[in-house]
């Protein structure tokens, strides 16, 4: 008799040559973990120490399980039901029945130290085992020792604890040397000594979720990790579009992505931790589909298939009511399917997003998780199956079917994203291959894929194709891109009109701004000048008073047309952004006051010129003949452009009209070509030797072809009616309100909102950098202020630490006051309301701004009044507003001549902020509290919005006023009712 024997390479054939690559390893662990009944697996890839931690919360194992059962090939510890689950817990099907999923932690890296215990374990189990050992040739099996230990539950194994298993796992090597490779015992040496620096228990302090100290479970502690595994979980970061290879592989572990579905029985993570305070969870909820995406695709379909491989269930167009729709398996011929009966959740996004009803956002969010992890997937148990869902493995060749007839097939496998569930007892021939690279090529999966095929195929028929009995598609896509080409040709027109009028309004502006007016009233009053005298020195007196009119007409008509350049009309139907709304309006002003002060003066100047000029020719020429002779003119003048108006419109109206019949008449010839076509394939068809089925199809066919036709052009005929009646309804005087203003009305909202979304997309991303901030400075403080507090004693006993001790606390007082500005865009953190001095403001601020007074030549007075000021409130919001009004100051003091002051000034109820700069202009001062805006090169336009809407939710109110000294003056306002205390946080109390 001769048995079977094992060499040690058998290990490493098994594992790692059998896994696909690193991700697929892990992903089997993650499997492990779940038929260990663990709720939570996670991996935490530290890129710094080359270390990947995989730990789960599961049953874990005792010594005797390990050694009898993890260390054991090929064990049948998971066949016949598997583990027994605790108490609490339903039991699970089992993923892995093979017995050397363990093995795949080779792929990982080459060596792993296992930590386990179960929840009734006094001691946790440890050992050690390095895969490059199963590489040696000519090694059995068990001339291999793992080293193990036990260790209490209470703490993870110490740095001591992980050298004495390497100084085990070294014994044996060197026991080994004689048979064993140079190169092979060299590297195992090499990579063993690696250990010696291992500190778990100082490690799973940075740790989150499970841990071996607080209950049952296994972890794997896996260094140095093959070089790729950085790789796989970055990706290509050239292409933002393709999801790195761990993600691809780890990312929809349980079925979360259809609505409906229980919670999954275990939640996996990954953290990469790519330094010592960020770690990322690079497969979290966000970068999956989401069960809401799911229910907001533009088409769904959801149903199953029975073991005869018909479907059954609805579909659902464009978000309409679903329906029901059944799909007939031709194959099935009465007979059982090898596959078994399964479920299908299907969703679809539409390729443009003109023919998609998601908005803009949820469009660019969608593709982009299409475009890094769409596909099919496919859940046993509602564990994924690997690879299906891939986007680059097109397991249904959806792409090969769409480039034989895309307008037929519909099917894009890049824009869909979906869910098949298999269960282990109905589809147990569905047999995954070793390697886990998808199920096995045999009759059951190749039933399986043209079942799914083939429903595709039939379902966009059905819905999906221009002859589709529901039209639903059809319709509804039509309906789409014809608003989302009347969107963009609105767009466009409003752009082209809005950049037309924005440069009206600043060379109107630039023109206002050059004396432009000015120079225009003294050239019309020199012209009127010069007529006037001739007319005067003409001794014809009639002739001389024709002169005098036209003279005083010419001068009011330029009058006419100088008002006319410069009224500018806002354009009907634009919507302005925010900055050329505020332009527009400081515009008018200025309009106004041109108007009012100097047209109007001109026009009395005109008048009393004229008056003059025809007191001179007596009787000739009185006030009421000039008074007629002008008002004919202006009277010409409007009927002449009204009729020029007129006609214009009457143009227009002949070409809507001429446009509106051929449109319609094209309607007609349409229908009419279809009928055509119809009677004269009815001519041709020998109906005679037709069956009843037959004859029925064939005059559906024809019925079907004509009505389609005709619901088409009744569509495109009652979108046209819906316009004209939109420009024939209601009163169409200009003083009413027609379609056009409320379209401008909606427009300017949607524009003053995307506005808004910008500036508070700006204030979230710098209330996130100031909490990094703040949170990174957060441990040390606290940290130093112990150390103070320990500090004061030593210098209360030793003289001479005195001095130390006090430049240590006043920069660290100066140090926090620093960091406390931060807090009140961290939410409030240590907040506390105090009675805050004059005296102790001036002081900060001196300190903070000393240099740059010193540098800048700025003299900072203090009045006695500010000084001697004091008022409840909190300084984490006072102060960094005093510190943004000085600092505004010393910017625009710098390019001032001569003495340069900021004061500190105080008055009942109000506490001043002062300087002798340039001052705000007029333009400005209603904006200079508007988020974004600034005159300063570069500036954010942050720090006046922010200080106003900080002391405005505390009562207090930010008004500007011209300064006493010349410049801008900021007055803090405070509340008229107290503000209500609120006790301090115990780590604010420094001293």
């Amino acid at each position: 008799m001769a048995t079977f024997k094992a060499r040690a390479r058998a290990v490493d054939m098994l594992g790692r040559q059998q896994i696909a690559g690193i991700p697929t390893a892990i992903n089997e662990l993650f499997k492990n973990a779940h038929d260990a009944y663990a709720r939570n697996v996670i991996g935490d890839y530290f890129r710094s120490d080359r270390l990947l931690v995989i730990r789960d919360d599961g049953v874990g194992m005792s010594q005797e399980d390990f050694v009898d059962k993890w260390l054991v090939v090929g064990t049948e510890s998971k066949v016949g039901g598997g583990i027994a689950p605790p108490a609490d817990e339903p039991e699970r099907p089992v993923l892995g029945e093979k017995g050397i999923g363990r093995l795949a932690v080779a792929a990982v890296g080459p060596q792993v130290l296992v930590l386990t215990r179960t929840a009734r374990s006094e001691h946790m189990t440890m050992a050690l085992v390095n895969w490059t050992l199963f590489t040696a040739s000519g090694i059995d099996l068990e001339e291999i020792e793992i080293p193990i230990s036990s260790i209490p539950v209470d703490h993870l194994p110490s740095r001591n604890d992980v050298a004495s298993l390497v100084a085990s796992l070294q014994d044996n090597v060197r026991r080994l040397h004689n048979r064993l490779s140079s190169s092979v015992f060299t590297t195992v040496m090499s990579e063993s000594a690696k250990l010696l620096d291992l500190d778990p228990r100082e490690i799973g302090k940075r740790l989150n979720g499970p841990s071996l100290a607080d209950g049952p479970g296994t972890h794997f502690w896996i260094s140095p990790t093959d070089e790729m595994l950085g790789h796989d979980i970055s990706g290509n970061p050239n292409d933002e579009l393709e999801a790195p290879p761990l993600l691809k592989m780890l990312i929809g572990f349980s079925d979360t992505m259809a609505p409906g579905n229980p919670p999954p029985p275990m939640i996996a993570r990954f953290f990469d931790h790519r330094s010592n305070e960020l770690a990322v969870d690079v497969i979290g909820e966000s970068e999956f589909f989401t069960p809401n995406e799911f229910s907001m695709a533009d088409h769904r379909i959801s149903g199953e298939f029975d073991e005869f491989g018909q479907f059954s269930g609805t579909v659902s167009v464009y978000g309409r009511d679903p329906v029901s729709h059944r799909v007939v398996w031709p194959g099935s011929r009465g007979q059982q399917t090898s596959c078994g009966p399964f479920t299908l959740n299907l969703a679809y996004v539409q390729g443009a997003k003109s023919a998609s009803r998601l908005s803009p956002e949820e469009f660019n969010r969608t593709t982009r998780k299409l475009s890094r992890v769409g596909g099919i997937y496919v859940y046993r148990d509602r564990v994924r199956i690997l690879p299906y869902g891939n986007h680059d493995f097109d397991w249904l060749d959806v792409e090969r079917e769409r480039s034989k007839s895309a307008s037929d097939y519909f099917w894009s496998y890049r824009r869909m994203f979906g869910v098949v569930g298999i269960d282990s007892s109905s589809n147990h021939r569905l047999q995954e291959k070793a390697g886990r690279e998808g199920f096995r090529a045999n009759a059951a999966y190749r039933e399986f894929r043209d079942l799914l095929q083939n429903f595709l195929i039939q379902t966009a028929r059905d819905f999906f194709r221009q002859d589709s009995p529901d039209d639903t598609w059809l319709t509804t896509k039509r309906e789409l891109e014809r608003e989302d080409k009347a969107r963009k040709r609105h767009e466009s027109q409003s752009r082209q009109r809005r950049a037309d009028f924005r440069k009206d309004l600043v060379a109107a502006e630039s023109a206002l701004q050059q004396g432009a007016p000015e120079r225009e009233i003294g050239r019309i009053l020199s012209q009127l000048e010069n007529g006037l005298s001739d007319a005067t020195s003409d001794t014809d007196t009639t002739r001389a008073a024709q002169k005098v009119l036209a003279a005083e007409n010419q001068a009011h008509r330029s009058i006419v047309d100088l008002r006319a350049r410069y009224r500018l009309a806002r354009p009907r139907g634009v919507a302005l952004p925010k900055a050329v709304l505020h332009d527009w309006e400081s515009y008018q002003r200025e309009y106004e006051s041109l108007e009012i002060n100097l047209l109007r003066s001109t026009r009395i100047e005109i008048e009393r010129r004229s008056g003059a000029a025809a007191q001179r020719l007596g009787s000739v020429l009185d006030r009421r003949r000039r008074l007629e002779e002008g008002l004919d003119q202006a009277f010409e003048d409007a009927r002449t452009e009204l009729a020029r108006s007129e006609r214009a419109v009457q143009e227009d109206w002949e070409r809507l009209h001429k446009e509106v019949s051929q449109t319609a008449k094209e309607a007609v010839r349409v229908v009419e070509e279809e009928i055509r076509t119809a009677k004269a394939a009815l001519a041709s068809t020998l109906t005679d030797e037709l069956s009843d089925q037959e004859v029925t199809d064939f005059r559906r066919s024809l019925e079907d072809r004509v009505a389609n036709a005709a619901r088409q052009q009744l569509s495109a005929l009652d979108v046209l009616r819906d316009r004209l009646r939109l420009l024939t309804t209601g009163n169409a005087s200009a003083d009413q309100g027609d379609v056009v203003d409320v379209l401008a009305s909606l427009d300017q909202e949607v524009t003053a909102l995307r506005d808004r979304a910008d500036e508070d997309l700006e204030l979230a991303q710098l209330g996130l950098a100031l909490q990094v901030i703040n949170h990174e400075f957060s441990a040390s403080i606290r940290s130093v202020r112990t150390n103070l507090r320990r500090l004061r004693s030593w210098a209360d006993a030793n003289k001479a630490l005195q001095p130390v001790y006090s430049d240590l606390r006043a920069s660290f007082e100066h140090l926090d006051a620093y960091l406390r500005l931060f807090t009140p865009l961290n939410k409030r953190l240590y907040r506390r309301d105090t009675i805050m001095k004059g005296g102790d403001v001036e002081k900060f601020l001196t300190d903070l701004f000393q240099e740059r007074f010193s540098s800048e030549g700025i003299s900072l007075e203090v009045t006695q009044e500010f000084r001697e000021a004091r008022v409840k409130a909190y300084p984490s919001t006072l102060y960094p507003v005093f510190v943004n009004l000085v600092d505004n100051a010393i910017y625009w003091l710098t390019n001032q001549s001569g003495q340069r002051v900021i004061r500190l000034d105080r008055e009942p109820g109000a506490w001043i902020v002062a300087d002798n700069g340039p001052g705000i202009a007029t333009v400005d001062q209603k904006r200079i509290f508007e988020l974004g805006f600034s005159r300063k090169p570069n500036g954010r336009g942050m720090g006046l919005h922010i200080s106003k809407d900080v002391l405005q939710k505390e009562g207090w109110s930010l008004e500007f006023f011209k300064s006493a000294l010349g410049g801008a003056a900021f007055f803090l306002r405070e509340p008229k009712r107290p503000v209500e205390s609120s006790e301090p946080d115990p780590e604010d109390i420094l001293f």
